[in-house]
């Protein structure tokens, strides 16, 4: 969210190029690809359905995974700014029983379970000891000459939603990071500097969100403290990119650059690390090869800006790997045989709106809402000169 990370500026009227969008829309023709991944799809149409309608008193909010959990979509943001009277928070949710996406979809409620209030709530709870450091550090406590993290703060920004229905709960995916600090500290700048990552478990019968106790592994080191038992990777090795659960098999994609890794669990031990295995690549026949050591992990899928949503689509008979690209306002996605690959080459589904400026990210899909089988997909998209996220219908040819 890097404009709306540093503002607090109405967001600007957003409007709408369907028509635009249409016409720049690359025709694919349906074929086997040379290196036996599943056909590329063609595009019957595509709509820009507009802004997602949000809560009130939201200003702005970025990302925006969900998964669908019973009869509702459960969503999660990033930092999100608020109104009347400002506030920042880092990690926010909604929910809505609304499935049919063809009018819009309408996000208002305050938290994931789906509570009507005045405000949005922080999602994803701090520790005792990442409260101490904020309390610690705050500006009107210190200064940058005495306290090299004078203004610092810790930020966990939500990632990749899986449901997970056998144990009545949702799994999201979340990066852990230390920003606001002077200057060239360790965490200076808006954006900080990454810490670990970890999981948050959305208890739907409950209605609380704990975050998980990494077992199985050395507790990782944190700004704040000496040992951070709800870290599960360091953030160079992050996992909260994707996730898609297969039967009782969980796959996480992460630690991206412009290709993702991919990880995998069984979900019942996601808390587990010694239970994770990394994709490593293929053997001779073109089976995939997996390893304990996440050292030994191999590129597998495109990397997305924020993310990607990797999803089922059963007309096509394959996977969906959608994501815009860094730097680019062209979303994307290939055709996959299975979670592991292997993948077709990217193509271009739609031409984002950048209301005029700037790059837009974050674009998922949003497989909840889908109909026909899958041929009608809903997406969206962050657009970072509005601060919000868009709504696209995309159908493809049968």
């Amino acid at each position: 969210m890097a404009s709306a990370r540093r503002t607090t500026a109405q967001a600007l009227a957003a409007f709408v190029v369907a028509a635009a969008v249409a016409a720049v829309v690359t025709w694919l023709v349906l074929k086997p690809e040379d290196d036996g991944t599943p056909r590329i799809p063609r595009i019957a149409s595509v709509t820009e359905l507009g802004p997602l309608k949000q809560h009130p008193r939201v200003n702005g909010r970025d990302n925006g995974q969900s998964a669908g959990f019973g009869k509702s979509s459960i969503w999660v943001f990033g930092d999100t700014v608020t109104r009347e009277p400002w506030a920042f928070i880092s990690s926010t949710g909604a929910s809505t029983g609304d499935l049919r996406a063809a009018d819009g979809i309408t996000i208002t409620s305050t938290d994931v379970f789906g509570t009507s209030g005045a405000v949005p709530t922080n999602m994803i709870p701090y520790t005792a000891a990442e409260k101490a450091f904020a309390a610690k550090h705050a500006k009107e406590r210190c200064t940058p000459q005495e306290d090299p993290n004078c203004g610092a703060q810790i930020g966990l920004w939500p990632g990749a939603i899986v449901a997970d229905p056998a144990r009545d709960r949702v799994l999201v995916f979340y990066a852990k990071l230390c920003r606001g600090g002077p200057e060239n500290s360790r965490c200076s700048g808006p954006l900080g500097h990454g810490l670990g990552t970890g999981i948050a478990a959305l208890d739907m019968k409950t209605r609380k969100v704990t975050r998980l106790t990494a077992t199985g592994m050395s507790a990782l080191p944190s700004v704040e403290s000496g040992a951070d038992l709800t870290q599960f990777f360091s953030y160079r090795t992050a996992y909260t990119a994707a996730a898609t659960l297969v039967g009782d098999q969980l796959y996480v994609y992460g630690d991206c650059n412009s290709r993702c890794h991919l990880a995998r669990v069984p979900i019942d031990a996601v808390s587990d690390r010694s239970r994770w295995e990394f994709f490593s690549g293929r053997d001779a026949s073109g089976g995939a090869e997996w390893s304990e050591d996440y050292d030994d992990a191999a590129t597998n899928l495109s990397a997305g800006s924020a993310g990607n949503s990797v999803i089922r689509v059963p007309a096509l008979n394959a996977w969906l790997n959608v994501y815009l690209p860094p730097l680019s306002n062209t979303l994307t996605a290939q055709t996959g045989s299975s979670p592991a690959g292997p993948w077709s080459r990217a193509f271009p589904l739609m031409t984002t709106d950048n209301a005029g400026g700037g790059t837009n990210y974050a674009g998922f899909a949003h497989p909840e809402y889908a109909e026909k089988d899958g041929l009608v997909q809903y997406l969206s998209y962050y657009q970072q000169a509005t601060y919000q996220q868009r709504l696209v219908r995309i159908v493809f040819d049968d």
